[in-house]
C-alpha cells in the first residue's frame, strides 16, 4: 500500500513510530557524545572486561565499537529523517537501512561491554534494545512490544526500591535534592518525615507502571510519569544534588518517549483489520506479540525483547545484574568499599587523591570514593556490581604495590564487602579483606571476570591541576 492510500489510523501509527525512532537516535547520539570517554581506550578509570580472555586483546577495539555505535545512531537518525523529507515511496529500502544500522548498534554495544562492564549503562542497554524493537518488528507489533518494555522498566525500578535501605539512604537524598531544587530546606525535618516521603517514590512508580498497562488509566499514569521525571530532573539537576548532565539528558528522553508512546493522541495501537476478516480473526496478526505469529528476524528480536522483559525477575537471586534489571537509585545490592593506608595516599597519582577521604579516628584506613571518581573522570555513575568494583579496587591496589617502597611490607589496601541488604531490616553481612593478595582471591567467587585491564593513570588527564 502506498503512503497516499493509507488510512488515517495507519498514518498515525507510522507517525508515532517515526517520532519514537527519531527520539531514540537523537538522544543516543547526545549521550554517546556526552560520555565519550567511557567508550574509548582510556587511563582515567579502571576498565574491567566481562571475560578474562579479553585482557589480552588490544584496546583499539574500543575505538572500533564506539565508531560503529556513533555511525549507526547517526545513520538511523538520517534515514528516518530522510524518508520524511524526501517522501520516498520505496519504504523497504529505508527500512532495510534502518535495520542494518540498528543491528550494527546492538552488535557494537555487545562487543563494547565485553571490553568494559562499566559500559552497561542503563540508557545504553535500553537504547540498544529499543533500536531492535522499533526497527525490526512490524509497526503495530513494535509499538506494543516497546510499550510493554517501557512499562517493565517502571515496574522493576519500583520493585528495586521496595526496601528499608532505600528509604534510609538514597531515597532520603532524592527527597532532600527535590526540595532543595524548589527552594525548600529540609534541615529541620524529622527522619520519619523524610522516610515517609522517600517510601512514596516506589509506590508512585508502581502505580505509574500499572496505570500505563491499563488503557482506561493510561492518561493519568502518563502525566504521573512526566511529573516523576520532572521531579527527578529537579532533584538531581544543578538546583538539587547537581549530578552529571547525562542523568538529566536521559530523563528528558523519557519524557519525550512517554509523550510519543502513551499520550492520548497516540493512545492505543490501531486495530488494523484484514480485508474480509471475520470477528474471530479480525485483529491483524502483525499486532500479535506471540512467537507463533513471527518468523525470521522478527522471531529473534521478539526472543531478545521477552528476555529483557522477564530476566530482571532473577535479579533478587543474584543471577542477573542490577542495572539491566532496572535497579535505578536502588541501594539494597551488595556493596564494595575500598580503603587505603593513610601513608599510601601520597603514592597515589595526583588525579586520584581528591577522592580519598581522611582516616576515621584511631584508624589508618582512608575511604576511596570510587563513585565520585567515576563521575568526575568519565561523567557516568560507577557500575554497581560487586565484581566490577572489586576489579577497580584491584587496579588501585596494583598501582600502590608498584609505587610503594620495598621496605614497606604493610598492606596498602583493605576491602569491605557487604552483602545485599535485608529488604525489611536493612541489615547486611560484612566481611573485610586486607592486602592485595586477599582481595585478588575474591575474583574466583564470580562467574564473570573481575580482574582489570592493565591500568596506569594518565597524569595529563588530571582535572584538579
Amino acid at each position: 500500500m502506498s503512503s497516499n492510500s493509507q488510512s488515517p489510523s495507519s498514518k498515525m501509527l507510522h507517525l508515532q513510530l517515526r517520532f519514537l525512532k527519531i527520539n531514540l537516535a537523537f538522544f543516543s547520539l547526545a549521550l554517546l557524545m556526552t560520555t565519550w570517554e567511557l567508550w574509548v581506550p582510556q587511563t582515567l578509570f579502571p576498565q574491567v572486561p566481562l571475560f578474562s580472555w579479553i585482557l589480552a586483546l588490544p584496546t583499539w577495539f574500543d575505538w572500533l565499537t564506539f565508531g560503529f555505535m556513533l555511525i549507526s545512531s547517526a545513520g538511523m537518525l538520517g534515514t528516518v529523517l530522510g524518508s520524511v523529507i524526501f517522501q520516498v515511496q520505496n519504504r523497504e529500502l529505508w527500512q532495510l537501512c534502518q535495520r542494518v544500522c540498528s543491528g550494527l548498534f546492538f552488535l557494537a554495544f555487545l562487543i563494547s561491554i565485553t571490553f568494559d562492564q562499566h559500559r552497561i549503562q542503563p540508557w545504553a542497554y535500553q537504547f540498544a534494545l529499543g533500536f531492535l524493537i522499533l526497527m525490526f518488528l512490524k509497526p503495530p507489533r513494535a509499538i506494543r512490544v516497546f510499550r510493554l518494555f517501557v512499562i517493565s522498566i517502571y515496574f522493576y525500578s519500583a520493585f528495586s526500591k521496595c526496601d528499608l535501605s532505600f528509604v534510609q539512604t538514597l531515597g532520603r537524598q532524592l527527597v532532600e535534592g527535590l526540595f532543595l531544587g524548589i527552594g525548600i530546606s529540609t534541615e529541620y525535618w524529622s527522619d520519619q518525615t523524610l522516610s515517609w516521603i522517600a517510601a512514596s517514590f516506589p509506590v508512585a512508580e508502581f502505580l505509574i507502571a500499572l496505570g500505563l498497562l491499563i488503557p482506561r488509566t493510561r492518561q493519568w499514569a502518563f502525566w504521573g510519569a512526566v511529573f516523576m521525571h520532572v521531579c527527578l530532573i529537579i532533584a538531581v539537576g544543578p538546583w538539587g544534588l547537581d549530578h552529571h548532565q547525562g542523568v538529566l539528558i536521559w530523563n528528558t528522553y523519557f519524557i519525550l518517549q512517554d509523550c510519543f508512546l502513551f499520550h492520548k493522541r497516540f493512545n492505543g495501537v490501531p486495530v488494523l483489520k484484514k480485508k474480509g476478516a471475520t470477528d474471530s480473526n479480525s485483529i491483524d496478526t502483525d499486532q500479535s506479540i506471540s512467537f507463533n505469529s513471527v518468523v525470521g528476524w522478527e522471531r529473534a528480536v521478539m526472543l531478545i525483547a521477552w528476555f529483557a522483559i522477564l530476566a530482571p525477575l532473577f535479579e533478587p537471586t543474584g543471577y542477573y545484574d542490577h542495572w539491566p534489571a532496572w535497579g535505578l537509585y536502588a541501594s539494597h545490592h551488595d556493596r564494595v568499599t575500598l580503603l587505603i593506608d593513610e601513608d599510601a595516599k601520597s603514592d597515589l597519582p595526583s588525579s586520584l587523591r581528591p577522592f580519598v577521604g581522611p582516616p576515621q579516628p584511631f584508624s589508618r584506613w582512608c575511604r576511596v570514593r570510587v563513585d565520585r571518581w567515576s563521575l568526575a573522570e568519565l561523567g557516568v555513575p560507577v557500575y554497581p556490581q560487586a565484581r566490577f568494583q572489586l576489579g577497580v579496587a584491584i587496579a588501585v591496589g596494583r598501582t600502590l604495590e608498584h609505587e610503594k617502597q620495598k621496605s614497606n611490607d604493610l598492606p596498602q589496601i583493605k576491602l569491605l564487602l557487604e552483602g545485599p541488604a535485608n529488604r525489611l531490616t536493612g541489615k547486611r553481612k560484612m566481611n573485610d579483606y586486607t592486602g592485595l593478595n586477599q582481595v585478588e582471591k575474591l575474583t574466583n567467587r564470580f562467574w564473570f571476570n573481575a580482574l582489570p585491564r592493565q591500568f596506569e593513570i594518565d597524569e595529563e588527564s588530571n582535572l584538579f591541576d
